[in-house]
């Protein structure tokens, strides 16, 4: 009877708390100001109370665009291209800096809700608790409201979110019903249970990314939130492609440095030429040899500490004994046979005077108290800026290129053209009509032998050779 008596009271007892948690789900979900209060959320008046002043709206120099694409990893994986109905507003665009890109897009409320719509925002969040997202802009911030699903009715709650002027972060301000705002306790765990779309929000901002039409990705910046539109500053900083003519860089007394584009030939690459212009009674100039042991460009550069190293003339192979094919004078000491008048030569007198002559119009003198040179062949450019080697020549193959040249100032001049995309006879006809004035140039070794390595305090220019070189020219400051 007693066992009987207390299941009959622990039933009761049962009944009576399901009784009252009923009446507290009733009365949550008629008056979910309850809840709210329950949770420990603060009244903190009306919903407008809470705006900050209105921002100053975003402005970008630039040219107006008619579309754009975006990318919003993980929810955008290819890129979504979006006209200007599409957006509601307006797309600026600016890349006149090369290097870097711009864009300033601004959206209505209407369509960056229909583009939540397509995806950038799941509809579902946390299982079946919460539909229907929906983005309410303000000024500085923006309301994200959900319908929230307090088990007997479905009730429509915001999460208010104030943006920290400057970047990209969105920081939780209170919880929204009935257009009154009610102030998060501290953290904000409780905002992250009621909407987990605000984290959303913040993730969508941050991985936003414009990837046309212009030049480079650009991340999201800036943004500025007004009433009913959203502004969104981007930016993107890539490696600019070099001008196809740099003009004389300036590297110091007596050194300057200029690369250009050459395209001879439709469908052909363009080869990229680097030129060294030098002032020859500011530097002095030394030829090296050592046919027992060639060595790479890079590696003469290293043992040598000058300021540019080139490779220099002909040579007979390795297993031949490397030796120079022309005359070569290093230091006063001479090596091989001279050339006929159809080769030219680098010469440089004991007294530091430098000149790159043609053999037919100045024949090299036993006699002469040459301290440096190198004999090679063809003579590109004769005097007076002459074409020297016409078409039909040669075979007109392309390959890597050396070049000493002097110009009608006095200047000597070192070029290479070392991804092999110009004929000899092409080459030829660049120098003779190029704005380089000129006066005699004068083919080295080319091929696998091409190489530049120059190290100055403001610019490096690094080609090494393919292959081991016996002889090399050498520039260093007087």
């Amino acid at each position: 009877m007693r066992r009987w008596q207390f299941i009959k009271g622990l039933f009761v007892f049962a009944l009576a708390c399901a009784a009252c948690m009923a009446t507290a789900a009733l009365a949550v979900n008629l008056r979910p100001r309850l809840l709210l209060a329950a949770l420990g959320l603060r009244h903190a008046g009306p919903l407008e109370s809470a705006f900050p002043p209105q921002p100053e709206p975003l402005t970008l120099p630039g040219q107006a665009l008619e579309r754009v694409q975006l990318l919003l990893p993980p929810h955008l994986v290819d890129p979504l291209s979006l006209t200007l109905a599409e957006l509601g507003g307006t797309i600026v665009g600016n890349a006149s800096t090369p290097g870097t890109t711009s864009y300033l897009l601004t959206v209505d409320e209407t369509r960056l809700n229909q583009l939540l719509r397509r995806g950038i925002l799941s509809p579902r969040v946390d299982g079946d608790r919460y539909r229907d997202l929906e983005i309410d802009l303000l000024p500085g911030g923006l309301v994200l409201y959900a319908d929230v699903d307090l088990r007997l009715r479905w009730h429509r709650v915001g999460l208010l979110l104030l943006h920290d002027d400057g970047g990209l972060t969105l920081s939780p301000a209170g919880i929204v019903l009935e257009q009154e705002l009610y102030a998060l306790p501290e953290g904000d765990s409780l905002a992250r249970l009621l909407l987990p779309a605000g984290r959303q929000a913040q993730r969508a901002l941050r991985a936003l990314t414009v990837v046309g039409p212009l030049p480079g990705e650009a991340r999201a910046h800036t943004v500025r939130f007004h009433h009913d539109r959203l502004q969104v500053l981007a930016q993107a900083a890539y490696p600019a492609p070099p001008p196809a003519d740099t003009g004389w860089q300036p590297l110091g007394p007596g050194v300057e440095l200029r690369e250009i584009d050459v395209g001879v030939i439709p469908g052909r690459p363009t080869e990229r030429l680097r030129i060294v212009r030098l002032d020859p009674g500011q530097l002095h100039f030394r030829v090296h040899y050592d046919p027992a042991q060639p060595r790479m460009v890079s590696t003469w550069a290293a043992q040598t500490e000058s300021l540019l190293v080139v490779n220099g003339g002909y040579f007979a192979p390795q297993d031949e004994g490397g030796e120079t094919i022309g005359l070569l004078v290093s230091d006063g000491q001479r090596w091989g046979t001279p050339l006929d008048t159809y080769a030219g030569m680098f010469a440089v007198t004991a007294d530091g005077q430098a000149s790159v002559r043609w053999l037919e119009g100045w024949p090299y003198d036993p006699q002469e108290p040459l301290a440096q040179a190198v004999q090679s062949f063809p003579v590109l450019v004769k005097p007076r800026g002459v074409i020297g080697f016409p078409a039909g020549a040669d075979e007109g193959t392309p390959a890597r290129r050396t070049v000493v040249a002097q110009d009608r100032g006095g200047s000597i001049l070192f070029l290479v053209a070392p991804d092999g995309y110009l004929s000899l006879h092409e080459l030829s006809v660049f120098l003779t009509g190029s704005d380089l004035a000129i006066d005699v140039a004068l083919n080295l070794d080319g091929g696998g032998s091409t190489g530049l390595w120059l190290t100055a305090p403001d610019a490096a220019v690094e080609i090494n050779s393919f292959t081991p070189v016996p002889s090399v020219i050498t520039v260093r400051r007087r």
